[in-house]
């Protein structure tokens, strides 16, 4: 019997159990009609590909993250702390895409595992600064500063989220906060702050060096209390040499599916990422769970061997259409 003969079968079956169902107010469906159907190497090689470029972002910022934060210099620094970056980095810097040539950074990885943290930023005079926040699939969430807070000192409790929604309204009577602090509730345990803050070239940098030294993360346990120092031991198994792209690039697929199982459980999905969660499932992938492809039907480990190679190559065609090129700037204002 061919494979489309019998799930055109198991379909009919299925029906048909509904139809019964429906007249049964106990009856329920049957085992075999909860099982999905068998999928294919083709299909399971399509679905790999596309979570392959899903989980693609996430993999990248935690390969960074790592990275970023597993040293004291070159832009490095423990989370939870403020890394100042006192010039203009060089034209061979590469740790993050289109550096700023405009502005000072300011830069934190923040990691509420185990609390809140409050972030604190000074009057800046009227100085235009802004302090991106993204969660670890790349998403801008917040971005307190000049634009959409203003250039007074300003304070945010930054929380994970779902905690203490009973403190909504009291939060700041509760932890003796500034009385204008905001709250922002970030959608990943981890999030990466890109600070930067507007300087005029090399004669203008002791301003904003001033400026720079008034960021500052605070565990909110430890607000109001007299800062210690942040303790700071380096990981020797993280790769401190070969840029978090290559890393990502060169995974297998058995190590990159199982690396993004594990961020899975600490990072939840959108809520818009139902649908190619539920396909997902179907290959093995499921939120919560750990991933182990040697556990995968031998066609399903086939399809999934080959999907980085699919999925990067589709990535790179797509490259070149993501903006549309101008008098050499790249234009993403009517392609997205």
């Amino acid at each position: 019997m061919s494979l489309e003969s019998t799930r055109r079968k198991h379909a009919v079956t299925c029906a048909l159990s509904a139809v019964l169902a429906l007249g049964a107010v106990a009856s329920q469906y049957t085992p075999a009609c909860a099982q999905a159907a068998p999928i294919n190497e083709q299909e399971a090689h399509a679905i790999a590909v596309d979570a392959y470029i899903y989980f693609y972002p996430l993999m990248s910022m935690d390969v960074s993250r790592k990275q970023f934060t597993n040293g004291t210099t070159d832009f490095k620094g423990p989370m939870n702390t403020f890394v100042n970056v006192p010039e203009y980095p060089p034209a061979s810097f590469k740790g993050v895409v289109r550096s700023n040539f405009d502005t000072l950074y300011s830069v934190s990885w923040l990691d509420m595992t185990k609390e809140p943290v409050v972030i604190s930023a000074p009057d800046t005079n009227g100085r235009y600064y802004l302090l991106p926040m993204l969660d670890m699939w790349t998403d801008v969430f917040a971005s307190p500063g000049w634009r959409t807070t203003g250039t007074k000192a300003g304070t945010f409790l930054v929380t994970p989220t779902g905690w203490r929604p009973d403190l909504r309204d009291r939060f700041i009577d509760e932890f003796k906060l500034p009385k204008d602090t905001q709250r922002i509730e970030a959608p990943t345990p981890y999030v990466w702050l890109i600070g930067r803050t507007k300087t005029d070239g090399p004669p203008d940098y002791d301003a904003v060096h001033k400026i720079q030294a008034g960021y500052k993360v605070t565990p909110l346990s430890d607000f109001g209390k007299a800062p210690r120092p942040v303790e700071f031991k380096p990981d020797p198994s993280v790769d401190m040499k070969t840029p978090p792209k290559v890393q990502v690039d060169t995974m297998s697929a058995g190590v990159y599916f199982a690396y993004a199982a594990e961020l899975l459980k600490l990072h939840p999905p959108h809520v818009t990422d139902e649908p190619i969660l539920a396909q997902m499932k179907k290959i093995g992938i499921e939120p919560g769970k750990s991933f182990d492809i040697g556990k995968l039907d031998l066609a399903v480990q086939r399809a999934l061997e080959t999907a980085p190679y699919d999925a990067q190559k589709l990535m790179a065609w797509k490259l070149p259409t993501l903006a549309r090129v101008a008098n050499g700037w790249s234009m993403n204002t009517d392609t997205v």
